[in-house]
């Protein structure tokens, strides 16, 4: 029951931050992202847009952390640890910044990959280096990991889902 409150609460919160960015509101939000000065010249209060902003932002937070918390039964200082933003960020940057799927698809690719690599590596690892040896190695998945990530930064400007809506485009 719990998942599936879960997955209700991700497709609202997806459908509400498309809608929110694709409005009057999302729009002023990214004119000020790219030139604060003009919106302002033009008459938007951009601080007040940015503090609504921000406050949604905090609110879809507060969201996940009763999630969290509701789940693992004891939220821990530990739990925010400083690996646990970055992997935030991977999942951001990796799945496209500009889109409101994007997160998701990151988050997916990464958790995907996590479990992929190692496997992955064992597989082909086994007949070059010898069972035992291709385990040990399938330890060092991340460093796999981050030129992939490098070259998805580098070649693909708005992360996996910019890629696709380019192959979409022909």
């Amino acid at each position: 029951m719990f998942y599936y409150l879960c997955v209700v609460l991700l497709l609202a919160t997806i459908y509400l931050i498309r809608r929110l960015v694709s409005s009057r509101f999302g729009m002023v939000i990214q004119g000020a992202r790219s030139n604060e000065r003009r919106m302002r010249a033009i008459g938007f209060p951009t601080f007040r847009y940015r503090l609504a902003a921000f406050v949604i932002a905090g609110t879809i937070c507060g969201l996940a952390g009763v999630l969290l918390a509701n789940h693992t039964g004891f939220i821990s200082p530990a739990t925010m640890h400083w690996t646990r933003s970055g992997d935030l960020i991977v999942m951001v940057v990796l799945g496209g910044m500009a889109s409101p799927f994007g997160p998701f698809i990151g988050a997916v690719a990464l958790l995907v990959l996590e479990e992929a690599l190692p496997m992955a590596i064992r597989l082909v690892g086994s007949p070059l280096l010898g069972a035992d040896a291709a385990v040990h190695v399938s330890e060092y998945w991340q460093i796999v990991l981050g030129p992939m990530f490098l070259l998805v930064v580098l070649f693909a400007r708005g992360g996996i889902d910019g890629l696709l809506a380019g192959t979409r485009r022909g």
